[in-house]
């Protein structure tokens, strides 16, 4: 009788012995992972994961890199200039090819102004969102991006309506081309 009392007790606390052998080793196995994780320089918060072929990607992109404000009109048409000291190498992460323009209307009550440019600026881009920002009533400023991957594409002046074009020329862009001209058509009607 008193082994059989004796028994329970031993095998408890043989059980809670195992128990707490097989928790300290997941803890331990968890440790390892993470530690591992982390020197194979991939946090688990913070990674950034690339393929071979993007980590190996050659960057030989090369666009016209001016700005009318510091080189003047030569950088307002590049391909009629023949301005081929404003062809600059790409760096890095730059795979876009951007043209910016900025310019502005002035309006009254009878008539609006042709737009005028004020600013235009050719350059190589890490991210590039191609579109207009409209700011204004009477004098409306717009600023106008364009952008493209292939080498000395960034040819044209950033306007509104090569932006358009562009995004007219591809399939679904065609209805959505579509429907911001119907939507615009209504709305000026």
């Amino acid at each position: 009788m008193c082994s059989s009392e004796t028994d329970p007790s031993i095998s408890t606390k043989a059980i809670t012995f195992k128990m707490f052998t097989h928790i300290v080793l997941q803890v331990l196995w968890i440790t390892l992972t993470l530690n591992h994780c982390t020197m194979a320089g991939q946090s688990l918060t913070t990674a950034i994961h690339r393929t071979q072929a993007a980590q190996e990607r050659i960057n030989d992109l090369k666009c016209y890199k001016c700005d009318t404000m510091d080189d003047g009109e030569l950088c307002v048409d590049v391909l009629a200039s023949n301005a081929t000291n404003f062809i600059h190498k790409c760096e890095g992460e730059e795979f876009i090819c951007m043209v910016k323009r900025f310019s502005y209307t002035t309006s009254n009550e009878n008539s609006t102004s042709s737009p005028k440019m004020w600013s235009l600026d050719r350059r190589c881009a890490v991210n590039c969102e191609p579109g207009c920002i409209v700011i204004g009533e009477r004098t409306k400023l717009y600023a106008c991006t364009s952008c493209c991957e292939s080498s000395m594409c960034n040819t044209g002046k950033g306007s509104a309506s090569s932006v358009l074009y562009r995004r007219i020329e591809t399939g679904i862009g065609t209805l959505l081309g579509l429907t911001l001209v119907k939507c615009f058509l209504s709305y000026i009607s």
